[in-house]
């Protein structure tokens, strides 16, 4: 499993739905989600408080009354362009001990938007990285871009 950094919600011209993208070091998963979901993305990612709870809100205050954590998403499958994926939760009980792990099956999107509001990991298997994910120039805070030779430069 890879641990993946939630780059933010695009639309891209070519394509009807939204994508998310999730970065690996330097490939970038790409996963289509609805446009609800990618509000709730982009909501969790912004940490906008909003005056009602979303489902992706609702879902997290019944997990903290269960005593659960989410302790991370993964993505582990794709099969027939569909991406499969699990909520790894941990229930304890009044004592603060472990009571039972769970998995939860989950789309992708709704176990993105609940992990940008905890802050938990998100994973992939390196299968579903093998598969789907490309590989991109991605410069981020603090990154520099690589010096490019003058040789490179056309004069047109």
């Amino acid at each position: 499993m890879v641990e993946l950094q939630v780059l933010g919600v695009s639309q891209a011209e070519e394509h009807p739905n939204p994508l998310v993208l999730l970065r690996h070091e330097s490939r970038v998963l790409p996963i289509v989600v609805g446009v609800n979901e990618a509000s709730a993305i982009q909501i969790g990612l912004m940490q906008e408080s909003l005056p009602r709870p979303m489902t992706h809100d609702l879902i997290q205050n019944l997990l903290v009354g269960l005593r659960a954590e989410l302790k991370s998403v993964t993505i582990y499958r794709l099969e027939h362009g569909t991406f499969y994926a699990h909520l790894n939760v941990e229930q304890r009980n009044a004592q603060g001990q472990v009571e039972q792990v769970l998995k939860i099956d989950t789309r992708p999107s709704d176990g993105i938007a609940l992990a940008v509001r905890v802050g938990c990991p998100v994973l992939a298997s390196e299968e579903v990285m093998d598969e789907a994910a490309q590989e991109a120039n991605i410069i981020g805070p603090g990154d520099e871009p690589d010096d490019v030779d003058d040789d490179d430069l056309d004069d047109d």
